[in-house]
């Protein structure tokens, strides 16, 4: 029998999540401006918009052109990611490699693994 490992996604920054969540989803839905921002999430004080506008550029999952932030698609995949469990026939030490993470990213249609990376960790309990 092959061995078989089980991940599960989640927040790399626990603390600002239900902010990276909010401002992803907002600036998709195109509330792309601080204005609008600001407006569309009143119960997000400025500073936690703000780190969490800065976790997303920093991995490459949003952009700042002339003020209009755009969100980049593979956020809906980090969305599904995080929604649950995935056993995959590898070894733990496969699992932790990260070129096997990074190919496994891709084979999901990531298109900026190492970003997915950036705003995730990878929990590797044993099945």
């Amino acid at each position: 029998m092959h061995p078989q490992i089980e991940l599960q996604f989640y927040w790399r920054h626990q603390d600002i999540k239900e902010a990276i969540t909010a401002v992803a989803k907002a600036i998709a839905a195109g509330y792309d401006t601080k204005v609008k921002l600001l407006a569309a999430l009143p119960q997000f004080s400025t500073f936690r918009i703000a780190l969490a506008i800065d976790a997303l550029i920093t991995a490459d999952m949003a952009e700042n052109n002339l003020g209009t932030l755009s969100i980049h698609p593979d956020m809906d995949i980090v969305f599904e990611l995080l929604k649950g469990k995935f056993v995959l026939p590898l070894s733990l030490k496969d699992a932790k490699a990260p070129a096997i993470r990074r190919v496994l990213l891709n084979k999901l249609g990531c298109k900026n693994p190492a970003g997915v990376e950036t705003l995730l960790n990878i929990s590797t309990p044993g099945v």
